[in-house]
């Protein structure tokens, strides 16, 4: 039965908008050449053809009554009109996109794009400010129509989170958005009072928000305080081991910081690479077990999960899979069955996903936190762990040693004097070395040659346990060209799947990409093809722990080639050996925390190679911007949340504290 679906004939549609929705997902039975065709005959009028006189286009050559019965019913099986979808098409919105508008609004979708298109970058994350903005031009919207300019502050406040920060101040904020439209700031500001009366941002401490960030700052700091103020059980002191898990004493560090642990809530357990965090929890853990209390571990990364479970012999998930995350669906509210919590790799952790586990956390759960607050933040808003550690609210033991190198390790000196803005020593032979190139050929051709000659030759290193680590994933010296140039170097020949200008050959080291509660791999690990089999079209890969996995030719885009990966990648983990490229090319990415992060990666052998320039420069950039958040100011101060009134908002604030 034909649905209630409206035509609307205001809404401005292209023969080739109206082409382009035919040919994509949601028609059945038409495709790019019958798209082409029935746009030919019928024009933008096509869509009231299929859906209200479908007879008229059977007799186009080769399309049929069977095909156009298919075409017409999709159409009036949408959630809305047909001619909304190929109004976005007509604006240059891709296929994906449209789905994604559908699946928020359904049968809103006219009312929204008709009255406020704009809205929808806020409620349509990966939408941009200048995608809407195609369809507010197409409809004729003013450019200073109050709804574009609240669409443009939602944007910059929006572009604001995705560089890291929990808020934009409102000068911040009018600035960008001014940049984003081409209107003046005076005329966006008198907007601004309206954007957060109607709940778009929210105003606070001299900050605007998206609401999801407010959220999770105000939320997670209360609750935060509310377990810092509970009375963990006591541990007696002859339950505290005075061995580590390897027979050895702890040292008077290791002592105090277990002791400082259990003394308290809430806590935070920090140090350089290889200082000994996970000796200090291993004891931390036996101490509460003893007392049958049950203790649960968790990490914000699949592959730091699995380093945490091992080194610790006890399970260990990722956060999203304590939380029940699943794809679509979001978080499951369960309260997590634990009498103590331990978080590793906390520095890697954004202000929602922190937030979302404490709400799910019984009142009284202890909870313990380790992470390193000088390696590369989270990817997606907030700070969470250097926030609690400069509010001076959460207890914090630091530890100052070096367990992972042997006494003296270059390395461990290296890492520490970049962290502190120092160039480091190299000498030839030793742990850490720093190979002068005078350029991207010449230190991409170095690599290749300390893969596959030098180090093996050297060192007795087998190309096989070493890995490229690289600051970012495009260029020359990018984690996927040099991958594609190590297989060709390393390992040309053999059989290989072939998918796209995907090449995985036997033998290959391989990285997977995605967590995989079927396979039981996640996120970040690395192992070995040793199997394809070209009849069947698949391969198998045998990861470090022994356990493999068979993979689809389909399904090989849950991998990546391994010889060389990116910082970022990496970070929760740790390699034998590694090379860095070090490059002015990679001027964008050269933080001195991000250099800092991939050395202290490296247990056995670490390796620059490149421009001294660059290297001076990383070691000098420390990251330009503290990244707004007023999450350890709530700690100190709960109270105080006044928002900005109409008048401040109208003659603007001066900066706010981050």
């Amino acid at each position: 039965m034909k649905n209630t679906q409206i035509y609307i004939p205001e809404l401005p549609l292209t023969p080739d908008g109206v082409e382009a929705f035919l040919a994509g997902p949601n028609v059945e039975g038409v495709g790019p050449a019958y798209a082409r065709k029935i746009v030919e005959r019928f024009g933008t009028g096509a869509l009231r053809v299929l859906t209200e006189t479908p007879a008229l286009a059977e007799n186009i050559p080769g399309l049929g009554a069977s095909r156009v019965a298919r075409a017409s019913e999709s159409l009036l099986a949408l959630p809305c009109s047909p001619e909304v979808l190929a109004f976005l098409s007509s604006c240059h919105i891709g296929d994906t996109l449209i789905e994604r508008i559908i699946d928020r609004y359904g049968d809103r979708t006219p009312e929204v794009i008709i009255s406020d298109p704009y809205s929808m970058v806020e409620d349509v994350w990966q939408l941009s400010f200048f995608t809407a903005d195609k369809a507010g031009r197409a409809l004729g919207i003013p450019v200073d129509d109050p709804h574009r300019l609240q669409g443009s502050l939602v944007t910059a406040v929006k572009q604001y989170a995705e560089e890291g920060h929990l808020f934009a101040t409102p000068e911040e904020a009018l600035t960008r958005a001014a940049d984003i439209t081409g209107v003046g700031e005076a005329d966006i500001r008198r907007v601004l009072p309206d954007a957060v009366k109607s709940g778009r941002l929210v105003s606070s401490r001299g900050g605007l928000y998206l609401p999801v960030f407010h959220k999770a700052e105000t939320e997670g700091a209360e609750k935060l305080v509310q377990l810092a103020a509970a009375h963990p059980k006591p541990v007696p002191k002859e339950d505290i081991p005075s061995c580590t898990g390897k027979g050895c004493p702890y040292t008077a560090e290791q002592k105090e910081a277990i002791r400082m642990v259990l003394d308290n809530p809430v806590s935070i357990l920090t140090g350089g690479p290889g200082s000994g965090k996970t000796t200090v929890l291993r004891g931390v853990i036996k101490a509460i077990e003893k007392q049958g209390e049950k203790v649960v571990l968790c990490a914000p990364t699949g592959r730091a999960a699995k380093r945490m479970a091992m080194l610790t012999d006890h399970e260990a998930m990722t956060i999203h899979r304590l939380l029940g995350y699943t794809s679509g669906r979001g978080y499951n509210t369960r309260l997590i069955d634990a009498d103590t919590l331990v978080i590793d790799e906390t520095s890697m952790m954004e202000q929602v996903l922190f937030n979302h586990l404490l709400q799910a956390l019984r009142p009284g759960t202890r909870v313990v936190m380790a992470g390193d607050p000088d390696q590369l933040p989270a990817i997606g808003a907030g700070d969470v762990l250097r926030s609690m550690m400069e509010s001076g609210t959460v207890p914090t033991a630091r530890l100052d040693g070096n367990f992972r190198q042997s006494e003296g390790s270059l390395i461990a000196s290296g890492a520490r004097a970049i962290n502190a803005g120092e160039m480091p020593r190299s000498k030839p032979g030793s742990d850490f070395m720093i190979i002068p190139e005078a350029s991207v050929q010449m230190i991409h051709d170095r690599i290749l040659s300390l893969v596959a000659e030098e180090l093996p030759s050297s060192r007795s290193i087998s190309p096989a346990d070493i890995l490229v680590v690289t600051p970012q994933q495009i260029g020359p010296l990018g984690a996927r060209q040099l991958n594609v140039d190590l297989q060709s170097h390393l390992n040309p020949e053999g059989p290989a799947l072939v998918r796209g200008s995907t090449v995985m050959r036997l033998d290959d080291p391989v990285m997977q990409t995605a967590n995989s509660r079927e396979r039981n791999v996640y996120n970040g690990e690395i192992g070995v093809i040793t199997d394809v089999n070209t009849g069947a079209q698949n391969l198998t890969v045998t990861f470090s722990d022994g356990r493999s996995s068979t993979y689809q030719r389909s399904e090989l885009s849950e991998l990546t080639l391994a010889y060389a990966t990116t910082v970022h990648k990496l970070q929760g983990s740790e390699a034998p050996n590694i090379i860095i490229p070090v490059t002015m090319a990679h001027k964008p990415m050269l933080y001195r925390n991000l250099l800092y992060t991939a050395v202290s990666r490296a247990t056995n052998l670490c390796v620059l190679v490149g421009e001294e320039e660059a290297l001076r420069y990383a070691v000098g950039n420390s990251p330009a911007t503290v990244r707004h958040s007023h999450f350890g100011e709530r700690l100190k101060t709960p109270a105080g949340d006044t928002p900005l009134t109409r008048e401040e908002c109208q003659k603007g604030t001066g900066d706010s504290k981050t």
